[in-house]
């Protein structure tokens, strides 16, 4: 065995997470960690990684006994964690971080940048990331950086790989080649700890699944012969009927319009609208726009020319703030960095959206605001001790609860929701998606930006596909396809 866990409890702030948990990896084998969100699954790969010590139990890495050790000590015996959120320092290069603590050196001595450099472009030509090495991370993409962490974890060369949701920001294509890189480290004898809320993953790829529930191990099984809808069942305790509810049915009435949107190098001549009960679905490859798109319409970036229509009239947003008091909100796919405030307890980040409704009249609306808040935990399960909680304790999916939660809140009228469900189990999906069409069926407007082709397919009316900074096609419910997706995101439709 590569890795044996032997009875590992962990517990925060008299909060049992792990309760007497066994766990072992097998040499070249893929070895999936699933469970519902809050299960341990996160707290478990950080225990393997060195970032927490258990409270009781111990492991034996690469045959050594080791009953708590630091991450550099865990790199040292040969384990690599991919985080779920990258760890990254914003203002080095791409090859800085992805050699950072392990740079190649002349005689010992002077960093050898130059081989840093070109081990760095082989390592991204790999993943398919065209990223030049002496690129500052401060300028990369979400998703770009979640492709340089992987990268940085690669470069390490260990033969126990801890992988935290690491396509939860990557499109299908680049899924695959990532999957290509990890059957080659099955071949080498490589051990991956694989964590992920995409359950086709996981017969895609892995070998065995362990199932993690309340903190408690439920089961370790054969991916063969496994069942889907059984996973889920030992998930989350119960037979989930479906996962997507039936489509609304659009009106006529024009809820969004887009006009010759351009803001380059990002994405340029965008044209769209959107209606009233519709669920507007947006996809395509890293760097083909997407993300800025979202940015714009929601006024954290000016466009260079085009219009915005909100309820037929036009729409000129300066700043966030205009957009919030304008009725819009805005799930950023990136929670730390753009979408909460990490030292903040629950109850504010799901609050400081609405500040101007709690701070009317100069006066502190504390308990209206706290039932919403209140009723927002309970609607979307954000499993939390209590609202006072610091949400940094939070689980990642948890966390992007409350980022939607804020919104709802706020009682936006449109939703731009980018990976709205990264880090969501399975069970949370399904509700989220209910929620989705309610709030569709109340006149909301609804655009959903992801990168999970069956996401797309089972909640959109329509989808469009964008490749370099233009949307390529579009697609209807009734035609949509994950090849034709496919297709269309890598320029290769009609």
């Amino acid at each position: 065995m590569l890795l044996q866990m032997r009875g590992i409890s962990k517990s925060f702030y008299g909060v049992q997470v792990l309760d007497g948990i066994d766990f072992d990896l097998r040499p070249g084998e893929v070895h999936a960690l699933v469970g519902e969100n809050g299960a341990g699954k996160s707290t478990l790969a950080k225990l393997m990684s060195g970032v927490y010590r258990p409270d009781d139990g111990y492991m034996i890495v690469n045959g050594k006994p080791v009953s708590a050790y630091t991450p550099i000590e865990a790199q040292r015996m040969g384990i690599s964690m991919i985080y779920q959120e990258s760890c990254l320092v914003p203002e080095m290069s791409v090859a800085e971080n992805v050699f950072l603590g392990s740079e190649p050196r002349w005689l010992g001595l002077f960093s050898n940048a130059m081989k840093m450099k070109r081990e760095t472009k082989s390592i991204l030509r790999s993943l398919g990331m065209p990223l030049h090495p002496n690129t500052k991370v401060k300028n990369l993409s979400m998703s770009e950086h979640h492709i340089v962490a992987i990268a940085k974890a690669l470069s390490l060369k260990a033969n126990i790989f801890v992988m935290d949701e690491p396509t939860a920001s990557l499109s299908d294509a680049e899924r695959i080649r990532l999957f290509a890189m990890i059957r080659r480290f099955k071949e080498e004898g490589v051990g991956i700890v694989y964590i992920t809320h995409r359950l086709n993953e996981i017969f895609d790829i892995c070998d065995r699944v362990t199932v993690l529930r309340d903190g408690k191990k439920v089961v370790t099984t054969s991916v063969t012969g496994l069942a889907e809808n059984q996973l889920v069942k030992l998930m989350v305790g119960r037979e989930l009927a479906q996962i997507f509810p039936p489509l609304s049915k659009p009106t006529d009435k024009e809820l969004l319009r887009v006009e010759n949107l351009t803001r380059k190098p990002w994405f340029e001549n965008i044209d769209f609208r959107l209606n009233e009960g519709e669920i507007l679905g947006i996809t395509g490859l890293i760097g083909s726009g997407t993300e800025g798109l979202a940015k714009t319409i929601f006024g954290e970036v000016q466009p260079e020319s085009g219009k915005v229509y909100w309820n037929r009239e036009p729409i000129l947003l300066k700043s966030p703030r205009q957009a919030i008091a304008s009725g819009f909100g805005y799930v950023n796919r990136d929670r730390i960095e753009s979408g909460l405030f990490m030292d903040m307890n629950v109850y504010h980040n799901l609050t400081i959206a609405s500040l101007k409704k709690i701070h009317r009249y100069h006066l502190l609306k504390d308990q209206p605001e706290q039932d919403k808040a209140l009723d927002a935990i309970i609607q979307l399960d954000i499993k939390a001790r209590d609202p006072e909680q610091e949400i940094k304790f939070l689980s990642g999916g948890n966390q992007q609860k409350v980022m939607l939660g804020k919104w709802l809140v706020a009682e936006s009228d449109l939703y731009i929701l980018d990976e709205p469900t990264r880090g969501i189990d399975v069970a949370s999906k399904s509700e989220l998606y209910v929620l989705l069409h309610e709030l569709v069926r109340e006149g909301k407007g609804m655009i959903v930006i992801s990168s999970d082709m069956s996401e797309l397919i089972g909640l959109c009316n329509r989808i469009l596909v964008m490749h370099e900074g233009r949307i390529v096609d579009e697609i209807a419910h009734e035609e949509a396809s994950q090849e034709r997706i496919l297709q269309s995101a890598a320029g290769m439709h009609r």
